[in-house]
């Protein structure tokens, strides 16, 4: 499953893509490395962030997998700092699974990201209020 992760600095923007096959444990060393690679440097706490799975081919992602994955993600979210995360889907069940995400981080007692899901990149781009072909640079 390789992710890739690009921050556009003058956007405020971290675009994440997620390509392949997709599991529990493989999104949970993901967050992980991401919450401590990128998501704890200061620089940027307060960024916007879109998570593109729309090239995931097969997810094998289990409900205690996104609690786990909810609960991490959330430990990054700073009290009185609300972001945008927009998750951007191509199937039926891919959708069901990022809005079970989103649910489920929203019970988190620090959380206070906007978590929106979306079936294609334009309106997951102008809901953040972005470019979707920002001039990007590479983390």
């Amino acid at each position: 499953m390789p992710i890739n992760h690009h921050i556009n600095h003058a956007s405020k923007l971290i675009l994440t893509s997620v390509v392949g096959d997709a599991s529990d444990i493989e999104f949970i060393h993901a967050i992980e490395k991401y919450q401590k690679d990128i998501k704890n440097t200061p620089d940027y706490l307060n960024f916007n962030e879109i998570v593109d799975l729309s090239d995931v081919t097969n997810m094998q992602i289990t409900t205690t997998g996104i609690m786990t994955i909810s609960r991490i993600a959330a430990e990054t979210d700073r009290e009185g700092e609300q972001t945008k995360l927009a998750l951007i889907v191509s199937s039926s069940l891919a959708y069901g699974m990022a809005r079970m995400y989103s649910m489920y981080r929203s019970f988190s007692p620090k959380a206070n990201k906007d978590v929106r899901v979306f079936n294609n990149k334009q309106d997951a781009y102008q809901w953040l209020n972005t470019n979707p072909h920002p001039d990007q640079t590479s983390e």
